[in-house]
């Protein structure tokens, strides 16, 4: 490239815009801030010189999009370059010399690009770069911020120079930041603005940064100093337990993928100090860690953010789970090497295909081998590292394990498997056909050793012999899979932490489920999925949330009126191994998820349930804008702190067994099925995988009540001999006449008829779900009136004290949350007419809250900031008025 010479006319340009940037700096403060601020702003759509065209194809098309730029507008280009290097040029004069944080706004991960200022080393900045922030112009054209990297500057002139590293393709930018010390982005808004935003019968959540000052409700204490400091994460019986020690511990966990796991690393540090202080203490990493142009490889640039992370939430005491395949994430062509695919998902390859297997296990040997340059031990020798997962959401008994998904080249290895099997118990494949009555299917080779593979709704329906032969035969293999990868896992590679199967469903719950489970019982614990929420339909209703998607609210609490009742919480103990349940969610679009967490933490804790992991983390911090599988918002982790303590101390207790089904193999294989189910909750991403009018269930099973799992804890056993099956007497807790059910040990109380549950234990108290309808809401030492529609409102001691004599205890409040401007009018299933965006907006609470104890007078009662910290002394326990924006209180007595 040419070197730039300033010509008269770029000198009066430069000067125009060092002018501008230094107004940008006094002015863009409140007039009695005198002192100017440290960092430094600019336009990308006013560059010094660019061979960018003139006429952006990303422009807004109207006010409400040019309301998300910076000024309206930004600079962009598109299809082939013709050869060219695009490039932009910014004068900047930088006020005091020093070390700079350098941020872009941009469109996503589009437009790779290196920069330098003056004659500086260049700095790249690829596809895979983390986004901190999203706002959405239209359909598929976003703008977000990105965290380039650090330069060191002197005071002065310097020419900031970008160049696109492609030769085509999408690129837009829309502004610059420069500032001495790290930034949390929001939207178009200069450091130190605040949004100014009034929504009637909402207020707005926006916390500024944490500074992770002392606070009442820091639930950093409720870690270990450092994960692993009581040693690795063992299985003793249903548990989890601290290898040194011997402790158990539950797991409150989240997901985060490759882009949180991208973030530069002063955000994944606050992230996890973040999350400690929700009391968060596992982290599960989705995401494969191999190259995106060669599958073969692992990532190494990846390789090493992800062991950044996992030292970064050591040092918070959080764990990490690994979870490093799902078929989902890859499309095989037969160019790859494996005949028969074409751009497809590989579902159930991973089980058979050797050479697949080979490559599988080079990603588990390199994560796990490699010396992590941030802690000195390889993971392999890593007690912050718990749980390996061996496939994600895979299973031969689901719907894509068909000749459609699976190539038949790659069928016809374990047809020959299959044939085998059938040989050993045979003697020889005419016998197999003869005792299947001379049944053959299409696919059948005998002359080459290979045996056809029946439909799984055939398998399900029929129920023969040979859909009985299929059936055991799929189930063995799946379970000499998974229990030769447990063994690659921990003997081979040495791998310390548990291990666990895969957590699918399958095409028959009552059938097949219950011989998935099984296949899962070699790993060291049981875990699975869960999605809850109302209708949602649209283009992209399974991951994203579009205008013109057509949505209903629907609540939960509501659900057990429904003779198809189940939700994710619904949790079977399987074969007496520790339960998890590392991916749920109430998805938005509903107004009605307020409920979710405390149901996880109540529900959880009565039937055993060892962890949870909400999916998923979007960044650093607090979302301000819903997305379609949004956690970080104040419905969601915003009640976190009162419902982590209830679930990881076990404020609720633990239901014995109100059912305990034991089960016999050769049963299973018959395909006579288990008369208990476990819920089948898709997200709507997977949903798509199983085929048109696929829903019948088997007629003529005896089925447990599903409200047994609101009783108490349901488990369910496999054995050769089988044996008598127990069920307590369920009438004393379910009542049908009044749509009441209450939990065995007295502590929980659901009224699907009013929408309505309360939790009545020692140390934790709550309501949640259509508050006003029901006037007041007398719990054991707290009564609670509210005007407020719906909502959760909970109550938990922090001293291991009950109420009724804690010196410290947490009142937290919530309602619901939206985006502002959300708009979507009437009831039922109705259109979305406008997203809204920033910020994240919550319905206004009201009400009171009288403590039923002597001194509940001399109790003082602190309102908290969304950030936990003290605002003001509001009162006293005898008589606590909810304010309309608060929604964490600290009652105490000195």
């Amino acid at each position: 490239m040419k070197k730039h010479t300033l010509n008269a006319r770029s000198i009066a340009v430069v000067m125009g815009l060092l002018l501008v940037a230094t107004l940008m700096m006094t002015c863009s403060k409140s007039s009695s801030q005198t002192a100017p601020p440290s960092w430094l702003w600019w336009e990308a759509e006013k560059p010094l010189a660019t061979n960018f065209p003139a006429q952006n194809p990303f422009a807004p098309a109207n006010e409400r999009e040019a309301a998300v730029l910076s000024e309206g507008r930004w600079v962009g280009v598109a299809g082939n370059y013709g050869g060219r290097t695009m490039f932009l040029e910014y004068a900047v004069s930088v006020p005091k010399a020093g070390d700079y944080h350098f941020y872009v706004r941009k469109f996503w991960k589009h437009g790779p690009f290196r920069w330098r200022f003056d004659s500086q080393a260049w700095q790249e900045v690829g596809r895979d770069i983390a986004l901190l922030d999203e706002e959405e112009l239209r359909l598929h054209i976003v703008a977000n911020w990105i965290y380039a990297g650090q330069v060191k500057l002197s005071a002065g002139q310097h020419i900031l120079r970008i160049e696109l590293t492609a030769q085509d393709g999408a690129a837009a930018f829309d502004c610059f930041l420069l500032t001495p010390t790290v930034w949390f982005p929001k939207g178009k808004l200069k450091p130190g603005e605040k949004v100014h935003r009034t929504m009637q019968g909402w207020f707005v959540f926006d916390p500024e940064p944490d500074t992770f000052a002392a606070s009442p409700i820091d639930l950093r204490s409720l870690n270990e100093k450092f994960a692993g400091e009581k040693g690795f994460i063992q299985v003793k019986g249903d548990a989890f337990v601290h290898s040194k020690t011997g402790e158990p511990v539950r797991f409150w966990g989240v997901n985060a993928g490759p882009d949180v796991v991208r973030m530069p690393q002063p955000y994944v540090d606050y992230l996890a100090r973040h999350l400690a202080k929700l009391g968060v203490n596992i982290v599960r990493v989705h995401g494969g860690i191999w190259r995106q142009e060669d599958f073969r490889r692992v990532d190494e640039r990846y390789l090493d953010q992800l062991h950044y992370f996992i030292a970064a939430m050591k040092r918070e005491g959080i764990y990490t789970a690994l979870s490093i395949y799902f078929p989902l994430w890859l499309n095989l062509s037969a160019q790859h090497g494996f005949e028969g695919y074409n751009n497809q998902h590989p579902f159930a390859l991973l089980f058979f295909n050797k050479e697949f297997q080979a490559i599988y296990k080079q990603w588990w040997t390199r994560l796990l081998t490699t010396r992590n340059p941030y802690t000195g031990a390889p993971l392999n020798e890593e007690p912050a590292v718990a749980f390996a997962e061996i496939v994600n959401e895979d299973s031969y008994l689901f719907w894509t394990f068909t000749y459609d998904r699976v190539p038949p080249p790659q069928m016809a290895l374990l047809e020959r498997e299959f044939a085998g099997w059938l040989e050993k118990k045979y003697g020889a494949l005419p016998n197999a056909l003869q005792a299947w009555g001379g049944r053959k299917h299409p696919r059948d080779d005998l002359a080459n050793r290979r045996v056809g593979f029946m439909g799984l709704w055939e398998i399900f329906n029929q129920r023969d012999q040979r859909a009985q032969d299929t059936a055991e035969f799929l189930t063995r293999h799946q379970t000499a899979f998974f229990a030769a990868m447990t063994a690659f896992l921990k003997n081979d590679l040495k791998f310390k932490g548990a291990v666990y199967g895969s957590n699918w469903i399958t095409a028959n719950e009552t059938i097949l489920g219950p011989l998935d489970k099984w296949s899962n019982t070699v790993g060291d614990f049981m875990d699975r999925h869960g999605y809850w929420g109302g209708p949602h339909k649209g283009e992209r209703a399974s991951y994203a949330l579009s205008v013109g998607d057509q949505y209903d609210d629907l609540c939960a609490l509501l659900q057990p009126q429904e003779n198809s009742f189940a939700l994710p919480i619904m949790d079977i103990g399987y074969g007496g191994k520790p339960s998890t349940i590392t991916e749920i969610n109430w998805t938005p679009p509903n107004r009605f998820r307020a409920d979710f967490p405390l149901l996880c933490a109540a529900y959880g804790a009565l039937q055993g349930s060892d962890g949870f992991c909400f999916f998923a983390l979007n960044g650093a911090d607090y979302q301000r804008s819903l997305t379609k599988f949004a956690i970080q918002t104040p419905v969601v982790m915003g009640q976190f702190p009162a419902l982590a303590v209830m679930f990881r101390k076990g404020l609720v207790k633990t239901s014995d067994a109100v059912v305990k089904m034991n089960l016999k193999l050769t049963d299973l294989f018959a395909l006579k099925g288990a008369p208990v189910r476990a819920p089948m909750n898709l997200d709507e991403l997977r949903a798509k995988d199983i085929p048109p009018g696929r829903t019948l269930r088997v007629e003529g099973m005896n089925a447990i009540d599903p409200l047994a799992f609101l009783v108490g804890r349901v488990e369910m056993n496999f054995s050769e001999q089988g044996g008598a099956s127990e069920i307590a007497d369920l009438s004393q807790f379910i009542n049908r006449q009044t749509q009441t059910v209450r939990s065995a040990t007295g502590e929980l109380r659901w009224d699907y008829s009013r929408g309505l549950l309360t939790v009545n234990a020692p140390q934790a108290q709550a309501a949640s779900g259509f508050l006003s309808k029901a006037q007041a809401i007398p719990l054991n030492d707290v009564t609670i009136e509210t005007d407020v529609e719906y909502g959760t409102i909970v109550v938990v001691s922090l001293d291991g004290n009950p109420l009724k004599t804690s010196k410290k205890i947490l009142v937290q409040a919530m309602t619901e949350d939206t985006n502002f401007g959300w708009t979507a009018p009437g009831q039922g299933l109705r259109p979305i007419q406008s997203l809204g965006g920033p910020p994240l907006v919550v319905r206004k609470l009201s009400g009171t809250l009288a403590f039923r104890r002597p001194d509940a007078s001399a109790c003082r009662v602190t309102a908290l900031d969304p950030r936990g910290y003290p605002m003001k002394q509001v009162g006293n326990a005898a008589k606590l008025a909810l304010m309309e924006d608060v929604i964490y209180y600290v009652v105490e007595k000195s």
